[in-house]
């Protein structure tokens, strides 16, 4: 393709294939991803945290999970190659404008171009072949041999010292080996031929050519143009070309003409003002990183803030730092897309992603209340929501707080690890024994184990109360002899038992030694309070006052009262029962 250059109105050039930006996509490592813009650029953005598997905890409610990493865009180890090849045939000699001859306006092109590709950071070597009537290798290197692959940092000094001398018949090269070439004449297939030798011999995976010429081709023969140009092309070079001057142009000379240079997606640029040269070199290098997205689960994609901000020209690296939304429980997959442009108007973007997997612990019951007289053991079943077959094999452990703190339990598993539907027990008991009665905390803890190690309690409680009433019993007894039940008590007739004699009995589930008091029926008089067992005399005095002495032999009290006793047995929870005890009034 043919473009014609005339900056002097700054009329901005189609975008072109860039020669210097990092080349080939490195291996990823974890969490990252590379690609190649049209260009060349290589383009590429990382995760550097969370890494992949990295495990959180919501612990109720969605936890938002931090994203940071890098993106950058012609940032790498260098892996390019680029050959300048430089006309300083005759013609070159002629003016070019304000920066001087032709030949000037091509240095200050060329060292512009080849300062560009040393901060791009991603070309490895460069090379130099100059030509006129012939063509010569320069010597790219300060010591030592004779070098045709040399460092962009000393390319400058070798474009600099090409002179002409013998009256614009000849050519030198001053840097770093002096050479001499004929300057009578333009020769596009002997430049073409050493610049051939000069890519073969780079090993790097990109090449680039740039090929400047004020003039048409008018010797060396069309065959070996061909050839060369054809041999170029199997190496994947990517080929440009640039008409200076109002003598040249893209088409056009009798052995070769610059547009057939152009292989592997290149372009001949057309340049009429030689004092225009160097404003192509935006247009020929130049790569952009324009934006970043998070995309969560395959949902939209959100924009991420960089720093710097975004866009950026490369070469370039930001860094980014944000929060996914709130993730329940579950596997989740987090990408980040890097989005660049080029000078060749393409576009390109990469994208790495991570899964994380957030968990989430819940103990049920919440809350419970167990009757001891009834039951004295409780449990309690811990659930580690999270990525369906990733939820077993978690260590839980159980610990009692509380009122009975300390108490042991087991699990089911007994390895007190989830199973594989997330779930284990904890059972524990307490004993039945008013010393028992109160409120327990129960705390179930689980710990990830990739990366962080962050861990989940959760609390539950336990109330153990008593709320079944003792047994209450009054029952005929034997006489302060102890040696029978008076028999008046088996008579119907003579009431429930007309003797007073009464053995008052309590019992509870929990409380082993209930109280025991006996009232008045007749009277606010209340006696005791009495163990049960405790073995009483029974007088029913009406008008007289209700009292309670020390009963004799076998009888523990001796009880008067104006009516007949009420027996309540009271347990240590203020659960109560009560027995009516009877007797009959004295005879009048």
């Amino acid at each position: 393709m043919i473009r014609t250059v005339n900056l002097r109105g700054r009329i901005g050039l189609a975008a072109v294939l860039a020669l210097i930006v990092l080349l080939v996509a490195l291996p990823a490592f974890a969490g990252s991803s590379s690609t190649t813009l049209p260009n060349g650029a290589q383009l590429t953005v990382s995760i550097t945290s969370p890494a992949d598997g990295t495990q959180f905890l919501a612990d109720g409610v969605p936890v938002p999970v931090p994203v940071t990493g890098t993106a950058s865009v012609g940032v790498g180890p260098p892996q390019a190659t680029i050959i300048y090849v430089f006309d300083a045939s005759g013609s070159t000699g002629n003016a070019g404008g304000a920066c001087g001859t032709v030949l000037a306006c091509e240095q200050t092109f060329f060292t512009g171009l080849n300062t560009a590709a040393g901060a791009s950071g991603a070309v490895n070597h460069i090379g130099l072949v100059v030509f006129g009537n012939d063509a010569v290798k320069a010597d790219m290197t300060p010591g030592g041999a004779d070098d045709q692959l040399g460092a962009s940092a000393d390319g400058n000094t070798v474009v600099n010292s090409i002179s002409l001398f013998n009256g614009g018949f000849n050519y030198n090269v001053a840097q770093y080996t002096s050479k001499n070439g004929d300057a009578d004449g333009t020769n596009y297939a002997a430049a073409l031929q050493l610049a051939l030798a000069e890519l073969t011999a780079s090993t790097d995976a990109k090449k680039f050519l740039i090929f400047a010429s004020d003039g048409l081709s008018n010797a060396g023969s069309l065959s070996d143009f061909n050839a060369a140009l054809t041999a170029i092309a199997g190496t994947g070079t990517v080929a440009n070309s640039v008409a200076v001057g109002a003598s040249s142009a893209c088409s056009g000379g009798t052995t070769g003409n610059l547009a057939d240079i152009t292989v592997n997606g290149g372009h001949c640029f057309a340049v009429p003002d030689p004092n225009d040269l160097p404003a192509l070199i935006p247009n020929l290098i130049g790569s952009t990183l324009t934006s970043l997205t998070m995309r969560v689960d395959g949902g939209a994609p959100t924009p991420v803030a960089t720093t710097p901000a975004l866009p950026q020209p490369g070469p370039a690296t930001v860094t980014y730092s944000t929060l996914t939304a709130g993730l329940n429980p579950g596997s989740h997959v987090i990408c980040v897309t890097a989005n660049a442009t080029d000078v060749t108007g393409g576009s390109a973007s990469t994208t790495t992603c991570v899964t994380v997997k957030v968990y989430d612990l819940v103990l049920t019951p919440a809350s419970a209340t167990n009757d001891l007289s009834t039951d004295n053991t409780h449990t309690v079943t811990a659930t580690l929501l999270g990525p369906a077959g990733s939820i077993g094999g978690f260590l839980v452990g159980f610990s009692v707080g509380g009122h009975n703190a300390g108490t042991l339990g087991t699990c089911a598993p007994v390895t007190c690890l989830t199973d594989a539907t997330g779930h284990v027990t904890f059972t524990y008991s307490v004993p039945v024994s008013p010393s028992s009665i109160g409120t327990d905390s129960i705390t179930a803890t689980v710990t990830l184990a990739n990366p962080t190690g962050a861990t989940d309690s959760e609390v539950v409680a336990k109330r153990w109360g008593d709320t079944t009433p003792p047994t209450a019993a009054c029952t005929p007894t034997t006489n302060p002899s102890g040696g029978n039940v008076p028999p008046a008590g088996n008579n119907p007739k003579s009431g429930q038992n007309p003797d007073g004699f009464y053995l008052l009995s309590g019992t509870d589930a929990v409380d082993p030694n209930p109280q025991i008091t006996v009232s008045d029926t007749a009277s606010s008089f209340v006696a005791g309070p009495y163990a049960s067992g405790t073995k009483i005399k029974l007088v029913q005095a009406p008008g007289a006052t209700p009292n309670a002495k020390p009963g004799p032999g076998a009888i523990d009290w001796k009880i008067t009262l104006n009516g007949d006793a009420v027996v309540t047995v009271t347990d240590s929870s203020g659960n109560s029962t009560t027995a009516l005890c009877k007797v009959p009034p004295p005879p009048k």
